[in-house]
C-alpha cells in the first residue's frame, strides 16, 4: 500500500460475524468513545443477539483490544518501508499529513486513538496497552522517517516524531473544537516538506 493509503481504513462488507462486530465497534468508538456503546448496541448494529457478541468477545475489553489489534495491523501494513533505497521521506511525510487530514478533519471525526485516549481513565490495562502499542508503531515508523529526512541522532528523530504526532492530533482537536477546518493546515504547514 502507498503512503496515501495509510489512513484509509475503509472496511469492506464482510459475511464474517466477527468482522462485522469489529467494524461496528470501531465505528462506535470513533463516534462516541469507549463508554458510548454497549454489546446490545453492537448486536443491534450487526443484526445479531447480544449473546453472540459475548460469544466472540467475552468482555468489552476483549472487543476493544481486538479492534485495536486489527487497526494497528492494518495501519502498519500500509506504511511504506523507510529503509528501502527508493523511499521518498518528503513525499511520505506530506502524504501522512494529507491522510491524517482526510481521515480526521474532512470526515469530521476524531481518530479512534484520540477517542480512546480521551477515555483513558475508563480503560482496562489491556486496552491501554493496545492503545500504547499502536502509538509505538506510529512513533517508531515516524522516527525512521525523520532519521531518513533529517539525519541526526535517534533521540532527535524520536523527539521530532513525537512533536509531529502531537501537532497533528492537536490540530485535529482544534478543528473539532472551533469548527474551523483551516486550523489543520495552519498547523500542518510548518511540517510540510518542500518539493525538490
Amino acid at each position: 500500500m502507498s503512503a496515501e493509503n495509510m489512513f484509509s481504513h475503509k472496511r469492506l462488507p464482510s459475511m464474517d460475524t466477527k468482522s462485522k462486530i469489529l467494524n461496528a465497534a470501531e465505528a462506535a468508538i470513533v463516534k462516541g468513545g469507549y463508554g458510548a456503546f454497549s454489546f446490545r448496541d453492537i448486536a443491534e448494529e450487526v443484526g445479531i443477539k447480544s449473546a453472540s457478541v459475548h460469544y466472540h468477545y467475552p468482555t468489552k475489553a476483549d472487543l476493544v483490544v481486538a479492534v485495536m489489534v486489527r487497526f494497528t495491523h492494518d495501519f502498519q501494513a500500509a506504511l511504506p518501508d523507510p529503509n528501502t533505497p527508493d523511499f521518498d521521506a518528503k513525499r511520505t511525510l506530506n502524504a501522512f499529513i494529507d491522510g491524517f487530514r482526510a481521515q480526521n478533519v474532512e470526515h469530521h471525526n476524531m481518530s479512534i486513538c484520540t477517542m480512546l485516549t480521551a477515555d483513558k481513565h475508563q480503560l482496562s490495562d489491556v486496552v491501554s496497552q493496545s492503545l500504547a502499542d499502536f502509538y509505538q508503531v506510529k512513533l517508531d515508523w515516524l522516527t525512521s522517517v525523520f532519521k531518513r529526512l533529517e539525519g541526526g541522532t535517534e533521540t532527535a528523530a524520536q523527539n521530532r516524531a513525537g512533536q509531529f504526532i502531537a501537532a497533528l492530533h492537536g490540530a485535529s482537536v482544534l478543528v473539532q473544537a472551533t469548527g474551523e477546518p483551516a486550523w489543520y493546515e495552519k498547523v500542518a504547514s510548518s511540517w510540510r516538506q518542500p518539493a525538490d
